[in-house]
């Protein structure tokens, strides 16, 4: 029986992204991490889940108003407990401040990761929202930017990212699972995590750490 996205998500939890990186390229998906320059604003949290998609671009002569009632659409209609991934399509302006920050935690929202930048930093390092972005800016949404689409198919770098994937990040990078696979994915990272225990044992007991790698497949 297959397991329910919520068991999916909370065994995902106890991975890390560079063994699921790992279970994705032995299935012969290489091109599932999203670029390096994407980083937490916190080290040292792992988030995951299932994912939902933004998208937006920037607007010649739109009004700060109808930009923001284009930005608190999606803070009102985003799905719960997901993982929201924003596909900003620019670099120059942040998608995440203080008070979204606060609106997200609120609706549970387990992480935001954007392709572009965030600002309000010290407050929402406090709000402990898990964010990771390009870069940082003053610089908001407000009579320069419009929310496109919600839920939809995006591209952050060579990877395609469709709402119901699943995703984990970490200090390592943040890793996209394609949803239907995400259950063979999560197994087979699980297994290669017992492995790997297994081969730290051999080696802090004093084997070789060929003959390690050639006993268990894996290093």
């Amino acid at each position: 029986m297959s397991s329910t996205d919520e068991d999916l998500s909370k065994r995902l939890s106890l991975l890390h992204s560079s063994i699921v990186h790992d279970a994705l390229r032995m299935e012969g998906l290489s091109n599932q991490t999203l670029p390096h320059q994407i980083r937490p604003i916190s080290s040292g949290k792992t988030i995951s889940g299932k994912v939902w998609t933004l998208s937006g671009e920037l607007q010649e002569n739109i009004s700060v108003h109808e930009s923001l009632l284009s930005w608190t659409s999606f803070l009102s209609e985003v799905q719960p407990d997901t993982v929201v991934v924003c596909q900003p399509n620019n670099q120059s302006i942040a998608l995440m401040g203080e008070l979204s920050a606060e609106t997200l935690v609120k609706k549970n929202i387990k992480g935001y990761i954007v392709d572009g930048g965030c600002r309000d930093v010290k407050r929402i390092k406090t709000i402990g929202l898990p964010v990771y972005c390009r870069f940082y800016s003053p610089k908001d949404v407000a009579g320069k930017w419009k929310v496109m689409e919600l839920g939809k198919k995006i591209n952050i770098g060579e990877v395609l990212i469709v709402t119901g994937d699943y995703i984990i990040g970490d200090d390592d990078g943040i890793v996209i699972i394609p949803e239907g696979i995400a259950e063979k994915i999560i197994i087979k990272a699980e297994n290669d995590m017992t492995s790997e225990n297994k081969i730290r044992d051999a080696i802090l007991n004093g084997v070789d750490p060929q003959k390690a790698y050639l006993k268990y497949g894996k290093f």
